[in-house]
């Protein structure tokens, strides 16, 4: 049975009143609403066609139809369209990125709880997995005669401070001369660059002082490599209490207890892979999503870089009947803006 333009249009009429009622639909409804050019009968007879294609489905008997998961797949691979963004969207975007950039971690908790107003539905962003995040400055400050501070600064402007005991005390100048040491042979790294033979240098560098190098390189492994490091905002959870679909509170309950959870979250967002990461937009359906409390729902998720490396990721959750093209939309300008402006304030400013 062929999928010809005819069906193609009907299809796209079902899927928009859907999007726009969240009611099943018949011909006669379709008929009326949407100049296809076509009787009644003939979209009755077409969208049969399409039920047995698999890209409308019935809900219930006597009932009309509503898009399948296939529909859905078909409209998000051909048919639908990215509407631009009003000025006001722009300006409000582009006024809360300039104004957070010095922060990552302020501009990424701004950007998820701008993501749930735009779209009224549940965002989710992750800081950056600080293993593949580069050491951006290292500082050494004076605590008391028995520690100092280590201040860790990485790409982002991610700060971690670590106290360091240490044997004998070490006087200001001598602290700025081992600032200088680390910051001269550390800067630029991840955890995956500093190696022994790096180390031993570093320490015959020291000299005397090399009693601290094993604190020091503890601190930056613990602030670069532990996953459970970063953080997960969600904004916009309860929205998802504003859809039909989900009036069964116990099935609310489920998905809002599941999004609560971090490891579940990160595999949700397929966030353990970034580096193969290749499409700007990746759009998950219902039944593609494996967890079954997502199984009413589509996830559409996108990754923003630093140091030219995918290190994060930003996504939005709502039912399968969602207004897909001002996600991506939403979504493809906020990459745009985003990526390059993460770039010129954490990278030009060190070359």
């Amino acid at each position: 049975m062929e999928l010809n333009d005819r069906k193609i249009r009907i299809l796209q009429a079902i899927i928009k009143n859907y999007l726009d009622t969240a009611e099943p639909v018949g011909s006669r409804t379709i008929s009326r609403k949407y100049d296809l050019g076509v009787s009644s009968a003939t979209i009755r007879n077409e969208m049969s066609d399409l039920e047995d294609l698999g890209f409308i489905v019935q809900p219930h008997t006597s009932a009309g139809r509503v898009p399948s998961d296939k529909g859905y797949r078909l409209y998000v691979d051909h048919l639908m369209q990215h509407p631009a963004l009003s000025d006001e969207q722009v300006y409000i975007m582009q006024k809360i990125l300039l104004e957070r950039v010095g922060r990552l971690d302020f501009l990424l908790k701004e950007i998820s709880d701008l993501l749930a107003v735009m779209t009224n539905y549940t965002s989710i962003v992750t800081t950056p997995q600080y293993k593949k995040i580069k050491l951006k400055h290292m500082q050494l400050i004076p605590l008391d005669e028995k520690s100092i501070v280590l201040v860790i600064v990485t790409d982002g402007n991610i700060v971690k401070n670590h106290v360091i005991n240490i044997n004998n005390p070490i006087q200001d100048n001598q602290l700025t001369t081992l600032t200088n040491l680390l910051n001269a042979y550390l800067q630029g790294l991840t955890i995956e660059d500093i190696n022994l033979p790096l180390i031993q240098t570093i320490k015959r560098e020291m000299g005397i002082h090399g009693e601290i190098l094993n604190n020091v390189l503890d601190a930056v492994s613990e602030t670069l490599q532990h996953s459970e490091d970063f953080d997960i905002y969600t904004s916009g959870t309860t929205n998802i209490l504003n859809f039909p679909e989900f009036n069964d509170i116990i099935k609310a309950k489920n998905l809002i207890h599941l999004l609560e959870q971090k490891d579940t979250v990160l595999t949700m967002l397929n966030n353990t892979d970034f580096e193969n990461r290749n499409e700007v937009i990746n759009i998950t359906i219902g039944g593609e999503n494996s967890m079954k409390e997502l199984k009413e729902c589509s996830i559409i998720t996108t990754t923003y870089k630093l140091g030219g490396e995918t290190v994060g990721a930003i996504g939005i959750i709502g039912p399968t009947r969602m207004d897909y093209g001002k996600v991506v939309s939403t979504l493809e300008y906020l990459v745009r803006q985003v990526d390059p402006l993460l770039n010129i304030k954490y990278f030009h400013k060190r070359e």
